[in-house]
């Protein structure tokens, strides 16, 4: 079938400002355009109105959208598509798996394609979107789309919608850098709701909604700011190694300058504290005292010189802790 490119509609369930075009695929689409002519690669159908949506094929009609603007080829350019029957879940598991093997995928991409299945499956089925699970969405959408990935997704979602975490703040970033910041964010927002709900417990016999929202609020307020900073760092070239630092650091900003020193508390510091075991080195100490005989003298020495080491080092963090 041939229609003109201006009459050409997107997926309707691709949310452009959402799920990005990249400018690079665009660039070299339309270098190939010039040369070769139109690369058919893409596939429509028509809807009850009318109208020719194409299912995928976004990055060409971008391409062929901006020549016409440059005036490359002709305003009223058409170009052959086949058209098919293709219904809504159809138009969904198409979107979720272009582009998910040739070209580079960014969180963005994959949280809107969870979202908008997540929003598909609830309006069909009618089921609460609390109830839709990961492992729905992964049924749904098949291939490539497994359940952890589409869990994390619904975690970022969650987030996103409460405000700890914007979108903006992930766009452009790889995936590993991406699970890095929300892991970061998340643990932020849980370890400092926990410690800051139970003081205000302790405080008062009857805590107040009203108060449990100011609470909850400050704690996002906090988590947002390290996502900024984890994304500013990534962006600037600087690596995972020093996340927890550099979360730290963001947390401690959020401290405000007129609370007194006593009262500068920081939930993960203190979570950090808590959950420092020695067990783990004793055990493995005992085991090493009592197979000694098996050991050669250069791994003994070597053992020696590491707790000695150890020992003035630990001596030293106890002045420190006690002053």
């Amino acid at each position: 079938m041939k229609i003109s490119v201006s009459e050409l509609r997107p997926n309707p369930y691709r949310d452009l400002a959402r799920y990005p075009i990249h400018r690079e695929k665009v660039e070299s689409l339309k270098a190939s355009i010039r040369s070769t002519g139109f690369w058919d690669n893409v596939l429509a159908r028509k809807t009850d109105e009318g109208q020719i949506e194409i299912a995928y094929g976004h990055h060409r009609l971008q391409a062929l959208k901006e020549l016409i603007d440059e005036k490359v080829i002709e305003s009223d350019y058409q170009v052959e598509l086949p058209v098919r029957k293709l219904d809504d879940a159809t138009m969904i598991r198409i979107m979720a798996n272009e582009n998910m093997d040739e070209y580079k995928v960014t969180s963005d991409i994959i949280d809107e394609t969870v979202r908008v299945t997540r929003e598909y499956i609830h309006t069909e089925s009618k089921t609460p979107l609390t109830d839709i699970t990961a492992s729905d969405i992964s049924q749904f959408l098949g291939g490539s789309w497994h359940e952890d990935k589409v869990s994390t997704a619904l975690t970022r979602l969650g987030l996103f919608d409460r405000g700890t975490l914007r979108r903006e703040q992930l766009k452009g970033l790889s995936l590993t850098a991406a699970k890095a910041v929300q892991r970061e964010v998340a643990k932020v927002e849980k370890t400092s709701l926990k410690d800051h709900m139970g003081r205000l417990e302790d405080e008062e016999e009857e805590v107040t909604e009203q108060e449990r929202r100011k609470v909850r609020s400050q704690v996002q307020k906090a988590a947002n700011h390290v996502a900024q900073v984890l994304s500013d760092h990534i962006r600037d070239g600087g690596g995972m190694n020093d996340f927890k630092e550099k979360s730290i650091l963001a947390q401690a900003q959020m401290i405000p300058e007129d609370v007194p020193p006593d009262e500068q508390k920081l939930s993960t510091i203190d979570a950090a504290a808590h959950s420092l075991n020695a067990r783990e080195f004793q055990r493995k100490m005992e085991m090493l005292l009592k197979y000694q005989s098996y050991m050669s003298d250069d791994a003994r020495r070597e053992l020696v010189n590491k707790l000695r080491a150890l020992s003035i080092w630990c001596k030293d963090v106890l002045q420190k802790l006690e002053a």
